[in-house]
């Protein structure tokens, strides 16, 4: 992130962020049955790949547990659904 850190303190990541999670309030990679209140967005393809920072349709809302799980694993698309949940039903996020 420290590359695009300046991203996140634009007035307009703050209101496409507050836009995210007013839609999507809960955690879009917690199992269905586990779901809790997202309290941050992450981008699903890396702005590092490329990717626009300000597309709706690559952000994510999160927990915090599985936004930090995600960041800290390095994980991206690879074992995932289209959705973003990972195939494995062993994995870490689905525990």
């Amino acid at each position: 992130m420290s590359r695009h850190k300046h991203i996140y303190n634009t007035s307009q990541w703050q209101r496409l962020r507050a836009a995210k999670l007013r839609m999507d309030p809960l955690c879009e990679y917690c199992p269905p049955e586990r779901r809790c209140i997202a309290t941050e967005v992450d981008h699903y393809r890396a702005i590092s790949d490329g990717c626009d920072p300000y597309d709706m349709n690559n952000l994510r809302s999160a927990c915090s547990r599985c936004h930090s799980s995600k960041t800290a694993n390095g994980e991206r698309l690879i074992g995932c659904d289209v959705n973003g949940i990972p195939i494995d039903p062993a994995h870490l996020w689905r525990v």
